[in-house]
């Protein structure tokens, strides 16, 4: 039977079996695991080598700061895609894209090798965007609806580990990348070839399943149930979740009563995040030079590995606090960090250095929040298109900050950067006090600023579920 409800389904099935995501860690859910990972490498690499390989760009070309902007957001304006993908997903599920993906990407790195034309090559950069809003979309639905529900947060936050890795790895690469002469940014660029075949390479061999939690949203149980009896066990089932019903307008219920505020503020604070975080990271060349920081590598790569260290101290702190709370102190303390940057003009270039690590280091711990906390707003049916929304809001956010970073740093130099960052950052703060709700079950019911779950949502128990979405 390819189509069916919950009560078509027999009754043994269902409430004599205990729910998947109660289940352990089975073989599937490693191999999503490591496939959503090695999505999530690609994806940051992607990103990140693009401001080391126009660093390179040889003197023969003209390359002004605007061109310079364009093509350094040019895959962070591809992930407004996320829009269109999140609401195909919920449709049509998560598996297809999710497999089709790393083809894409793979087809359009090898591209970036064969033009020099600035505009053939930001249409690259877009379609790369593109192909990396699946990742940010699907790959993290998918793993939310596979790993289990006690675990599935520390999970995603783990994402942003790798993610880091990624990041750094490109800057690495881009960085002592030689011996091709002009083209040599070119090769830079297309390097991303590599760690997108390997993550195709994975997906080809582990086929991931499709997602049964979104299975039995669309009602099709008997499906899901089949799918969890044969990769999780026959003692385990799938439960019975909300259902919404997702029609033409499922954009516009994402801005409904119900959901706006969920929608909102998962677009926004990720907006005031990626601000500062792809403008400052992307171009951290010109910003070393504004600084007049005398060994630009030596900070550079300290810049990274603080990077890495705070992800890994966000996946700590994020796993002990309310998720309210993170957000909000990681906000005001980057913000203030920057801040003082902007007014100390004079500070002593350790002191500088100093307040520039923190920065790096709280915000780059704030960043474990991204994929975690929007995934959590949204129940299984609409997540993909929730997530989406989200993304595409955030991308305001870091295209802005992308584009005006090279453009701001020409005319007025380092410290209106960290003026406005600063400012952003404070905003995001803001945002969070008044409006971020507790998404943990083990800390909303100590607070009312807790999600409003939609009419007829079920509340798991904290042996179930940290969070109080399915």
């Amino acid at each position: 039977m390819k189509s069916a409800d919950y009560r078509n389904a027999p009754e043994g099935m269902l409430l004599k079996s205990a729910d998947y995501r109660n289940a352990p860690m089975e073989k599937m859910s490693w191999n999503v695991f490591i496939g959503v990972v090695l999505g999530q490498i690609v994806s940051s690499y992607t990103l990140g080598i693009v401001g080391v390989a126009l660093d390179r760009v040889p003197s023969s070309m003209t390359l002004s700061s605007t061109w310079l902007g364009l093509l350094g957001a040019g895959s962070l304006i591809g992930l407004f895609g996320s829009l269109l993908v999140g609401r195909l997903a919920d449709r049509y599920g998560r598996r297809k894209f999710f497999m089709a993906d790393m083809l894409a990407l793979t087809l359009l790195s090898v591209l970036q090798l064969f033009t020099t034309n600035l505009a053939a090559l930001l249409v690259i950069r877009i379609a790369l965007g593109m192909a990396i809003a699946v990742e940010y979309t699907v790959g993290t639905a998918l793993l939310m609806e596979w790993v289990p529900a006690k675990r599935y947060f520390r999970y995603q936050t783990y994402l942003l580990a790798y993610w880091a890795i990624g990041y750094f790895a490109a800057y690495l690469v881009g960085t002592f990348t030689t011996g091709f002469g002009d083209r040599t940014w070119q090769v830079i660029l297309a390097s991303s070839v590599i760690v997108s075949s390997l993550a195709g390479l994975q997906r080809l061999v582990v086929r991931q399943p499709e997602s049964p939690r979104w299975l039995a949203s669309k009602g099709r149980i008997i499906e899901a149930i089949n799918l969890v009896h044969r990769y999780v066990g026959e003692d385990y089932t799938v439960h019975p979740a909300p259902q919404v019903e997702v029609k033409k307008g499922a954009w516009r219920m994402l801005f409904s009563k119900k959901y706006r505020r969920r929608t909102l503020v998962g677009g926004l604070f990720y907006a005031c995040q990626t601000f500062p975080f792809f403008g400052i990271s992307i171009f951290l060349p010109i910003l070393m030079e504004n600084m007049n920081v005398t060994n630009p590598l030596v900070t550079q790569l300290l810049y990274y590995a603080l990077m890495i260290a705070g992800v890994l101290v966000g996946i700590i702190l994020s796993n002990r606090l309310p998720r309210r709370y993170f957000l909000i102190g990681t906000f005001l303390a980057s913000a203030a960090f920057l801040l003082v940057l902007s007014i100390w003009h004079q500070a002593p270039l350790a002191l500088t250095l100093i307040l520039f690590s923190l920065f790096s280091l709280t915000i780059s711990a704030a960043l474990v929040m991204d994929y975690a906390y929007p995934n959590e707003l949204f129940d299984a049916s609409i997540r993909t298109s929730g997530v989406g929304m989200c993304i595409a809001i955030s991308r305001i956010g870091a295209v802005a900050g992308t584009f005006m970073l090279p453009i701001i740093s020409n005319a007025w130099g380092s410290q209106a950067i960290f003026i406005i960052c600063g400012t952003v950052l404070l905003i995001g703060g803001i945002i969070c006090y008044q409006w971020a709700p507790e998404t943990s079950l083990r800390f909303a019911k100590h607070n009312r600023s807790t999600i409003n779950e939609p009419s007829g949502s079920r509340v798991t128990s904290s042996r179930y579920s940290d969070s109080t979405i399915d």
